[in-house]
C-alpha cells in the first residue's frame, strides 16, 4: 500500500513530515549533551547543525608558529652549507631536531591533522606572496613586469647575518608572551627551543632585545639565584687553577656569572637567601685540566637549572621570557668552553 503524498497547495511549501521533524529533535537531543560537556570535534568531521565545532587547543598557534619557524630556520642554515662543524651546519641539524620534536608534541596534544596542514599551507602562501622590485628598466613603483604581473623581489643570498635575524626575530615580544600559554607539560620544551635561537642569534652577531625583568617574580628569581652563585663559585676555582688563554676565557665567564647574580639578587629582594659560603665541588681540581672539566660541570648545570626554572613560572609572562634570557646566556657561555649547542638546551 502507498502512502498518500502530502498535500502541497500552490505558492505554499510543503510542511516537515513526522517523520522529518523526529529526525532534527532526535539530532538536536544529541548534540544537546556534546555541548554540555566542552567536546571538541575534529577539524575534519563533517558539519553537522546544532553540534558544536572545533576549537583550537590553549597554544595550539604558538607552537604550530614555533614549529614551522624550526623548519624555515632549518632551511636558511641548510642553504649556507659549510663544513660539518660550522656553526650554520649544525643549527640545521638543531632545527630539523626541534622540528620533529615539535611535530610530536602538537600530535600528543591531540591537535589533528588537517589543522597542522592548514598552517602549512597558510604558512606557504605567506612566504610565496609576490612583492615588487626594481628592474634594471626604469618603472614606476609597483609596476609590472612585462608578462603584466608583479615582479617577484629577487631573494637576497643567504649569509650568517640574515640567519642571525632569522633566528632573533623568533624573540618578539608577543612570541615571548605566547608561552604562559603553552601547556605546563610543554612549556620548558618551548622555552629552551626559544632560548637555543637566542644563542644563536648572538653568535652570528644579532643580538635579542630583551623585555623589562622587573616583574619577574621573587620566588622565580631566587631558583636562579642560588644556581648562579654556585656557577660563580666554581668558576672562581676555574680561574684560580688555569692560565693563559684558559683563565682569560674563565674571568671573563665570571664577570657574566656575576653581572647575573647582582640582577638576581635585585629581583629577589628580602626573598634572596644570604650567599653560602662554598659549595662542594664534584672533584678535586689541582691542575688546568681538572679546572676546564669543572668549568663544563657546572656550566652544564647551570643550563639545567634554567630549563627546569621555567616549571616555577609556567603562567607568568614575565618570569618565562626572563628564564628564556637566562638560558641563552647560559647556552652562550657553554658553547664558549666548547659543549655543543643543543636544539633544547638544558632538557636531557
Amino acid at each position: 500500500m502507498i502512502s498518500p503524498m502530502p498535500e502541497v497547495r500552490d505558492g505554499v511549501p510543503g510542511g516537515p513530515t513526522r517523520r522529518a521533524a523526529l529526525g532534527v529533535l532526535a539530532l538536536a537531543a544529541a548534540a544537546l549533551p556534546l555541548a554540555a560537556c566542552g567536546i571538541r570535534l575534529e577539524d575534519d568531521a563533517p558539519r553537522v547543525p546544532l553540534v558544536p565545532t572545533r576549537e583550537p587547543l590553549p597554544a595550539e598557534g604558538f607552537l604550530l608558529a614555533l614549529w614551522l619557524e624550526s623548519g624555515d630556520l632549518a632551511a636558511q642554515a641548510s642553504a649556507l652549507g659549510g663544513a660539518a662543524t660550522a656553526i650554520p651546519t649544525r643549527l640545521a641539524a638543531l632545527h630539523r631536531e626541534q622540528e620533529r620534536v615539535l611535530r610530536s608534541v602538537l600530535r600528543s596534544m591531540g591537535v589533528p591533522d588537517r589543522a597542522v596542514a592548514e598552517a602549512q599551507e597558510s604558512h606557504r602562501r605567506a612566504a610565496a606572496t609576490p612583492t615588487t622590485t626594481q628592474s634594471s628598466v626604469p618603472a614606476s613603483p609597483g609596476a609590472p613586469s612585462p608578462s603584466g604581473r608583479p615582479t617577484p623581489a629577487a631573494t637576497p643570498p643567504p649569509s650568517p647575518i640574515r640567519l642571525g635575524e632569522a633566528e632573533a626575530a623568533a624573540l618578539a615580544p608577543e612570541s615571548l608572551a605566547g608561552l604562559a600559554d603553552v601547556p605546563r607539560a610543554s612549556v620548558a620544551l618551548s622555552a629552551a627551543a626559544l632560548a637555543q635561537r637566542a644563542a644563536a642569534s648572538a653568535l652570528l652577531g644579532s643580538a635579542v632585545t630583551w623585555p623589562e625583568q622587573s616583574g619577574v617574580p621573587a620566588e622565580v628569581a631566587v631558583i636562579a639565584l642560588d644556581a648562579a652563585r654556585a656557577a660563580v663559585y666554581g668558576l672562581e676555582v676555574v680561574a684560580a687553577q688555569s692560565r693563559a688563554a684558559q683563565r682569560t676565557l674563565a674571568t671573563s665567564t665570571l664577570a657574566t656569572l656575576r653581572a647575573r647574580v647582582a640582577a638576581l639578587e635585585e629581583l629577589a629582594g628580602e626573598a634572596a637567601p644570604p650567599p653560602a659560603l662554598g659549595y662542594p665541588l664534584p672533584f678535586p681540581v689541582t691542575t688546568e685540566a681538572a679546572a676546564r672539566r669543572l668549568a663544563l660541570h657546572v656550566l652544564t648545570g647551570l643550563r639545567e637549572t634554567c630549563a627546569r626554572t621555567a616549571g616555577a613560572g609556567a603562567r607568568d609572562a614575565s618570569a618565562l621570557a626572563a628564564v628564556v634570557q637566562w638560558l641563552a646566556e647560559a647556552e652562550g657561555l657553554a658553547h664558549r668552553w666548547g659543549l655543543p649547542l643543543e636544539p633544547f638546551p638544558g632538557l636531557v
